[in-house]
């Protein structure tokens, strides 16, 4: 499975690498939702071969995921190779200039995950997720947002609220209505 998604930040490319790349354990959980923390090995710096683990939101309970940096290009590429178990995926981050700003390209490539029938849609939403990241690292690094992932996480917080009210008023609606057409 392989997924694309870009966008054009309005910031120097230096930049961009250097708080997408460098500052990956503080920058990574506020664009990506699903992501808690990441951690650095403190013994290697940020260059090939440098390792470290994110923890991530799983259905029902987080999920540690080892990842080796492959590939390193400063200011221009940071490659990442992600294990949980038997699974493995790769993540490349690509950076050129654009005239003012910096266009960031996040390639993914793994494994397809689930039943034939529900690939397609796993795909669809693993591009979503990519496209929706990129957009949140525009946001956070134009000054928009300090915590984009944060305000996405409240939405869907929000959003399952409603949708809670909501079926518990069509609970009672119905209930009445049972009970007044009896």
């Amino acid at each position: 499975m392989l997924t694309k998604a870009e966008v054009t930040i309005e910031r120097p490319r230096d930049e961009v690498f250097r708080r997408f790349a460098d500052e990956l354990a503080t920058t990574y959980p506020l664009i990506c939702p699903f992501t808690t923390s990441v951690r650095m090995d403190p013994e290697k710096p940020m260059a090939a071969r440098a390792t470290g683990q994110m923890m991530v939101r799983n259905l029902f309970m987080p999920a540690i995921v080892d990842f080796t940096v492959t590939r390193y290009e400063k200011g221009e590429r940071l490659s990442i190779e992600a294990r949980r178990g038997s699974r493995s995926s790769r993540s490349d981050y690509l950076f050129r200039d654009a005239g003012t700003g910096t266009i960031v390209t996040m390639v993914t490539e793994g494994p397809a995950v689930g039943p034939r029938w529900l690939q397609d849609r796993n795909q669809r939403t693993l591009e979503g997720h990519d496209r929706h990241d990129a957009q949140r690292l525009k946001i956070l690094l134009e000054g928009r947002q300090k915590e984009p992932a944060k305000a996405y996480r409240r939405s869907m917080v929000r959003l399952v609220l409603i949708g809670w009210a909501l079926a518990a008023l069509l609970g009672v609606a119905f209930a009445t209505y049972q009970a007044l057409s009896s």
